[in-house]
């Protein structure tokens, strides 16, 4: 049984995609499936450890006419299962594959474009299927909500213990504004902690082709070796580093819903208006505080943040527990299931 992934990242999308298809087809090769990749050629340089595991790659892809010709041409017999994870990618990308693909699951972020799919997942905590009904077919199955977040399986392999330690006190943190981080909002929020005071250690996460790894590697040198730099964390080293920190500071994107599987309080800083949806719903349910929008005075409301939970330190237990009602981990497996049973 084949199935074919087709999903970018780069410095501009980051790596969110290729994570969570990463971990979606890691499900499918554990019952039995071969998984391969459709990919851009900066896909690769992005996140060249996930091809180590995913060998099967068709690279050079792009969003032009003709792409769905040149996966045709590389699997001719047809495939089981397309998978398309791209904002850039729609309803006729999608039409395309039928025939070909004997199923077409879509991944997408909000209900604001038709598809044409066989299966469409939003793993947007709070997303109600209902909120699709006007964008897809009738008998496309829709699996929304956080439930269905697509984690790796280290994340649910270090749940039990993460949950164990509990935080109680703001003593180390996890900066992880993406892979990329484009804009460089990691040099401000490491300002913010330097301006917090306090003696932190500080965990940083960016992948070794993010366009300011220079500027954070400078800015670094305020904590001394208290603070350190992780470059290309594969999954386990992620899931550890994330189940040690008392808080995280990060953006809302798809990761949000790793630090939530490992009932990790998160400080949410919004770096594309995407995000908004999400950062809001978490907030709500207790799990994050969100410090806004990046900007000048980013900084700034980091500091002002941290300080409010040095203060307060009863909101790391109220926000631990919040944050590990929301995803188990388990979602990955849940899509799978579903895909393949119907």
């Amino acid at each position: 049984m084949q199935a074919v992934i087709r999903c970018d990242a780069g410095s501009v999308i980051g790596g969110g995609h290729l994570v969570r298809c990463g971990a979606l087809g890691a499900a499918l090769k554990r019952e039995g499936v071969d998984v391969a990749f459709a990919v851009s050629d900066e896909t690769v340089t992005t996140l060249p450890r996930l091809f180590v595991d995913f060998p099967d790659v068709l690279k050079g892809m792009t969003t032009a006419e003709g792409d769905v010709d040149r996966m045709i041409s590389r699997w001719p017999s047809g495939v089981e299962l397309a998978v398309v994870d791209h904002y850039s990618l729609g309803e006729d990308f999608e039409k395309a594959l039928a025939g070909w693909a004997r199923k077409v699951l879509v991944i997408d972020d909000a209900p604001l474009r038709r598809h044409i799919c066989t299966h469409l997942v939003d793993t947007t905590f709070r997303r109600r299927s209902e909120e699709y009904r006007e964008q897809v077919d009738i008998g496309t199955m829709l699996l929304c909500g956080s439930d269905f977040a697509m984690l790796r399986q280290a994340f649910q392999t270090e749940r039990h213990g993460a949950l164990e330690r509990a935080p109680s006190a703001v003593r180390r943190i996890l900066i992880s504004m993406g892979l990329s981080d484009n804009v460089n909002a990691t040099q401000a929020v490491l300002k913010g902690i330097f301006d917090a005071g306090g003696e932190f250690e500080v965990d940083c996460v960016l992948g070794s082709a993010a366009p300011h790894l220079h500027a954070v590697r400078t800015a670094l040198s305020a904590g001394g070796r208290r603070w350190r730099l992780h470059t290309d964390a594969d999954a386990e080293m992620m899931a550890a580093l994330t189940g040690k920190a008392d808080i995280v500071v990060g953006a809302p994107g798809s990761a949000s819903y790793e630090r939530c599987c490992l009932g990790r309080p998160t400080l949410l800083l919004v770096v594309a208006d995407n995000q908004l949806h999400n950062a809001a719903a978490l907030q709500d349910a207790g799990a994050a505080i969100v410090i806004g929008k990046f900007s000048h005075d980013t900084s700034g409301r980091v500091a002002n943040s941290i300080r409010g939970m040095v203060e307060d330190p009863s909101k790391l237990h109220d926000m631990h527990l919040a944050a590990a009602a929301i995803c188990d981990g388990g979602g990955a497996n849940r899509v799978v299931r579903a895909v393949l049973d119907s």
